[in-house]
């Protein structure tokens, strides 16, 4: 096997076998499976930290320039396709779950936001049509996962567990505009900084090799832009996401513009190899939140009616809500389908049900949440990690190398 084949599988197969790890765990012993449930808070803080490692790890990931025409579909998918699937699951809910509209908006939200981590190993290196599927599902699952909490917050307002203001202007104002625009920015600045000081310490020799320094350095940029974010109330998942990326830039969004300010870029070599652990590290703590999935689940009141729900949103709700968002957006059939397809739900999920069952949710609202979000999880890491073994480097395989998506 040729080692662009297991860049497409060994990821994917190590999801599916981490879920039904977790799930024998949570069979022999049951109390492996109530503890997140019992101490919701506890849980939220395990998924809040393994989603952060995550972000920023994608973020490092992404040294796509911040010009509209690279970013075109994911931002289509984002800014369509995201309120589309709230929308879609929350009338699914309602029909054929039953849900009340609060609840099913809730769970909307919860559901809606696709996973980064799986979705850069599916495809084929080397290839520009992979690179652009690969690249759009992964900056989808950055962005949804980062504008999830938000919508969250709504959901919680409707249901009377969350202060939203008169008229939702204050879920606007602060939860919404504030939060995003103010994580954003302060991300990108201290992200900037980071790649500055990375920079200095390649003008003083040993380019491109990677130290505790370096490690420790990008470990309180991690800790530091979260814990600023928090102080300002702003959105702490877009900030450690534009800290990443400003760091892979080197701090400079639009590389062909002129500096307003002697800058110092850091050696490529570095960031790649920057990229490179905390791409280990993020998989770690994405395969680690898989294994508490399986636990979870078999605890959980997941019935064959959620599992039924579970293969709506995915093979229906999905694809169609990610055809609606691109639109007219170049690229051939088959990349739009597979990006159509490839809606990973993940990490994101798993700490917005945390979130909502410790803001205080009624135990049997809590509980149909849990289970129906803890379904739609599993059949997706199922289905689409076992989907990706023979479609993953389709991409690669049947598009030419002037393959664009945009």
């Amino acid at each position: 096997m040729s080692s662009s084949t297991l860049h497409g599988r060994a990821p994917v197969a190590a999801a599916v076998f981490c879920l039904g790890v977790g799930m024998l765990a949570g069979a022999w012993d049951a109390r492996l499976g109530t503890g997140a449930l019992e101490h919701a808070r506890f849980a939220q803080v395990l998924a809040e930290a393994a989603l952060l490692v995550c972000l920023f790890g994608t973020g490092l990931r992404i040294s796509t320039p911040l010009e509209l025409a690279a970013w075109r579909v994911p931002l289509r998918l984002t800014l369509v396709t995201l309120p589309v699937t709230i929308g879609l699951i929350a009338g699914a809910a309602d029909v054929f779950l039953g849900l009340p509209f609060p609840q099913a908006l809730l769970l909307g939200a919860i559901l809606a936001p696709t996973d980064p981590v799986l979705a850069f190993d599916l495809g084929t290196p080397g290839s520009e049509g992979a690179s652009a599927v690969r690249f759009a599902l992964t900056a989808e699952g950055a962005l949804t996962s980062s504008l999830a909490l938000p919508a969250v917050l709504f959901g919680l307002g409707l249901c009377g567990q969350h202060d939203l203001g008169p008229l939702a202007l204050r879920w606007l104002t602060l939860d919404l505009a504030w939060a995003l625009a103010a994580g954003a920015v302060l991300g990108w600045v201290l992200g900037a900084l980071a790649a500055q000081a990375l920079g200095r310490l390649d003008s003083r020799g040993g380019a491109g090799q990677l130290g505790l320094t370096e490690i420790a350095l990008v470990a309180t940029l991690l800790a530091f832009t979260y814990g600023a974010s928090a102080l300002a109330h702003a959105n702490g998942f877009i900030a450690v996401l534009a800290a990443g990326i400003a760091l892979a830039n080197g701090g400079a969004p639009w590389p062909r513009s002129a500096p307003r300010w002697p800058r110092v870029r850091p050696h490529a070599g570095r960031t790649r190899a920057l990229a490179s652990l905390a791409a280990r590290v993020e998989r770690l703590a994405w395969l680690a939140m898989v294994i508490v999935l399986g636990a979870l689940l078999t605890v959980a009141k997941v019935r064959p009616a959620l599992i039924l729900f579970a293969l709506l949103v995915l093979v229906a709700i999905r694809p169609l809500a990610a055809l609606l968002g691109m639109g007219a957006a170049r690229g051939s059939q088959l990349e739009r389908q597979l990006i159509a397809w490839f809606g990973l739900r993940g990490v994101a999920s798993l700490y917005c049900v945390m979130l909502a069952v410790g803001e205080g949710l009624a135990t049997p609202v809590a509980t149909e949440l849990t289970a129906i979000t803890l379904g739609v999880l599993a059949t997706s890491i199922a289905l689409h990690g076992l989907t990706a073994l023979p479609l993953g480097g389709r991409p690669a395989d049947q598009q030419g190398s002037d393959s664009r998506l945009q």
